[in-house]
């Protein structure tokens, strides 16, 4: 008798519906990112990113960025100069309704490029590395299988050592279109 209620009792929580659980997922995130900053190095650019958000917490990415730069006349000499970034991206998230604050830093390094042509044709190139930090805040937006996210920061570099000196810090301006997959739910009882 006893034995029939403990398998009554355990074919009715057998029976009975789960509760939904909540999920998160994580997701690879790969795309483009479109840029422009306010130093006179930088000013637009272009490059590709790929990232990863475990969770739905966090956002870990590599990021690759070519800015054009500016051309400048210096007494008789023609100066151009080029910055490509190389960096890590680090960044937590927090749900805000629709969309996702994310607050984070860059770390990498800026690769610059100096080029100088005298009127006399005359070329000589410079390229200088430095480390970067670039503190910021970024906006996520999830539109079907996109994601667009809009983000300011203020890159801090270390002084190149370029023969016509440049401003190099300032705030950078970007956009990230990338395309988000889903890899896998953590679901927690």
């Amino acid at each position: 008798m006893k034995a029939l209620r403990h398998t009554g009792l355990l074919v009715t929580i057998l029976a009975a519906p789960g509760a939904a659980a909540l999920a998160q997922f994580g997701e690879v995130q790969v795309g483009l990112v479109a840029s422009y900053g306010t130093a006179e190095i930088f000013g637009p650019g272009a490059g590709a990113v790929l990232g990863v958000t475990p969770g739905g917490l966090a956002y870990i990415g590599l990021r690759w960025t070519y800015h054009a730069g500016f051309t400048e006349a210096v007494a008789e000499t023609t100066v151009t100069n080029r910055v490509q970034a190389f960096a890590v991206d680090l960044a937590i998230r927090l749900p805000a309704g629709k969309l996702d604050i994310v607050p984070g830093v860059s770390l990498g390094a800026l690769r610059f490029s100096q080029q100088a042509g005298e009127d006399a044709g005359a070329q000589r190139s410079n390229i200088a590395t430095e480390f970067a930090a670039s503190p910021g805040l970024a906006v996520e937006i999830h539109a079907a299988p996109l994601v667009f996210i809009p983000q300011l920061q203020y890159c801090l570099a270390g002084n190149p050592d370029l023969p016509f000196p440049t401003q190099h810090n300032g705030f950078v301006a970007s956009i990230r279109i990338a395309a988000a997959l889903e890899i896998r739910r953590i679901r927690h009882f």
